[in-house]
């Protein structure tokens, strides 16, 4: 019995998919063995008996925790998606978990050959709970009722994926608590904090308008919605350990919120590019300010993402959520007002690899071309959505879908 060939449309999604996966798979691996100084003479049997031999050790810090779990979340989510094209998502789910916990083990054997890294069975679990984690929101995501419950679109898709990174860089760590002096201690600064700088409150009315522009065009426009969603910020930030309320932050909160009804709707036309050109300005003065130069210049660093694989994970790992929001805001920014997403994404990388050519000549900055390829890969993520959303209005045959897509 013959089969009938796929079309060439779905072998095309096929493979970008699988690519997806392997691209993602190869980057934890590059993360968790560099910079690859293996020794000899030690024995696979010893490997394995120390790795198992750990299983009670717990992490030792809450950064490493957070690393192992949103390392692997990305590789369970684009495992999932490619497997679940050729059998039940169900079984595509299991199939991810166990080639992600099998790459996890493998890498975890390798590490105790590297000299600058530890093998530990917790890592191990947290990598697999992160799978599972990275499984359950490709499971949902394919939900029928979550899709008609939200905007569809790859414009919509990468602003939802965009405030999950805000959520993970501005609310770590994560951990709430319930006792009541520590509410107290969430607003002391806030209530005792001299008058805060005009300069502090555009900062944060900079940023808050780009997340409001993000939950308009990912979530809902509606604006009771959009007021829960800030108050339930607020909330679960005085509750958070380690966090405190910023009285600049909550006053750059409500002038966003009171002028996104005129720059996002009324006047968006003009108010979207004025707020687009206002965070371009933000990110650029961010990487350069204060203006303090080194006396000779230091190397610049060709080798992706070296910052991030050294030093504290904690602070790591914040910084990169903190880029990717606000990298991936300004793409969609740009893509909102009319720029074709190449050039777009070509006008970022342009200014970031320039700005970090300018931090050679500065104190305390890393200048690396890391900045550059992350705003590479998010235009290719941004891509990746729009050909996922073209695909699905081709098999509808939904021509006003498709010339929208194309558009935005």
């Amino acid at each position: 019995m013959t089969y009938p060939a796929p079309a060439v449309g779905d072998r095309s999604r096929s493979k970008s998919r699988y690519a997806l996966a392997a691209l993602v798979a190869f980057l934890i691996a590059y993360g968790s063995l560099y910079p690859f100084v293996f020794q000899t003479g030690a024995r696979l049997s010893a490997d394995l008996s120390h790795f198992l031999g750990g299983w009670w050790q717990l992490p030792t810090s809450r950064g490493d925790v957070l690393a192992n779990l949103l390392l692997y979340i990305p590789l369970g989510l684009a495992a999932t998606l490619a497997f679940s094209q050729d059998m039940p998502r169900s079984l595509g789910a299991v199939l991810a978990v166990l080639c992600g916990a099998a790459l996890s083990f493998l890498i975890e054997l390798a590490q105790f050959y590297d000299a600058s890294r530890v093998s530990a069975f917790s890592d191990f679990c947290l990598n697999v709970i992160g799978l599972v984690a990275g499984t359950i929101i490709a499971l949902v995501a394919g939900a029928g009722f979550l899709r008609a419950s939200w905007p569809a679109g790859a414009a919509p898709a990468f602003a939802r994926l965009l405030l999950l990174a805000w959520l993970g860089w501005r609310l770590y760590p994560y951990v709430p608590t319930l006792q009541l002096h520590r509410y107290w201690r969430s607003l002391e600064p806030m209530l005792l904090a001299p008058s805060p700088s005009p300069a502090e409150v555009a900062h944060y009315a900079v940023l808050w308008l780009s997340v409001i522009f993000l939950f308009r065009t990912g979530v809902h426009r509606s604006f009771a919605l959009l007021v829960l969603a800030i108050l339930g910020f607020f909330a679960a930030k005085a509750s958070i350990l380690e966090q405190t309320l910023s009285l600049p932050e909550l006053m750059g909160a409500v002038f966003a919120l009171l002028l996104s009804p005129l720059l996002m709707g009324r006047f968006s036309s003009v108010g979207v590019p004025m707020t687009a050109a206002m965070l371009v300005l933000f990110v650029i003065l961010s990487r350069v300010l204060p203006w303090q130069f080194s006396a000779s210049p230091k190397a610049f660093q060709w080798i992706p993402f070296i910052g991030f694989l050294q030093g504290s994970q904690q602070v790591n790992t914040i910084s990169f959520l903190q880029k990717f929001y606000l990298y991936g805001a300004v793409i969609l920014f740009l893509v909102q007002c009319g720029l074709k997403l190449r050039i777009a994404v070509g006008l970022e990388c342009a200014a970031l690899f320039a700005t970090s050519l300018l931090q050679t000549f500065m104190v305390d900055r890393s200048a690396e071309i890391s900045d550059a390829l992350l705003a590479l890969a998010l235009g290719a993520v941004y891509v990746f959505l729009r050909r996922r959303y073209l695909q699905q209005a081709n098999l509808r045959h939904d021509i006003p879908a498709q010339t929208a897509e194309l558009r935005g």
